[in-house]
């Protein structure tokens, strides 16, 4: 399943949090399923307030736990600059990362590439295969009891025929 691979879309919004003189930024980071070369990465951002948004799309290798560049999408937003709309070709095959800073705004993005829809189930295919055996055990077990159900249900049928 996760070979199939289709049109797919990410959106979302934030930062969801409240800006205080403490906090007057917010990073938010999006990681994306593996993407093949080749493959075209759209993204549109719109800030409510202008020039308040940093927006960085690169490479994310695993194995390290950190992003790679260089960066498909690196931008910080200009002083009358509210929203962004850009396209890039992956290079890279794997997974990507968006990390959206916002300072004291909110923000709207939507992403468009093809990728599996399948892939959020890769952790739940591991644990369905450990799953199988107690299937296996249980229709063992299952059979077990309907045996003894039957020959105690022999047994009663012979004493109410013994009684009669």
């Amino acid at each position: 399943m996760p070979y199939y691979k289709s049109p797919q879309r990410l959106d979302g919004s934030g930062p969801g949090v409240q800006f205080t003189p403490d906090r007057p930024y917010w990073i938010n980071s999006y990681l994306l399923p593996p993407i093949d070369a080749g493959q075209q990465i759209g993204l549109t951002l719109l800030s409510d307030k202008p020039g308040e948004t940093v927006v960085l799309l690169t490479y994310y290798d695993e194995s390290l736990q950190t992003i790679v560049g260089p960066a498909l999408v690196d931008v910080i937003f200009a002083p009358s600059q509210k929203g962004l709309v850009t396209f890039s070709i992956v290079e890279r095959p794997g997974r990507y990362m968006l990390v959206i800073t916002s300072f004291n705004s909110s923000y709207t993005f939507y992403l468009t590439s093809v990728w599996s829809p399948f892939y959020q189930f890769r952790t739940l295919a591991i644990y369905s295969f450990g799953l199988i055996p107690i299937g296996f055990v249980m229709a063992y077990y299952d059979s077990l009891l309907e045996e003894r159900e039957a020959i105690a249900e022999k047994a009663l049928a012979g004493i109410r025929r013994a009684k009669s």
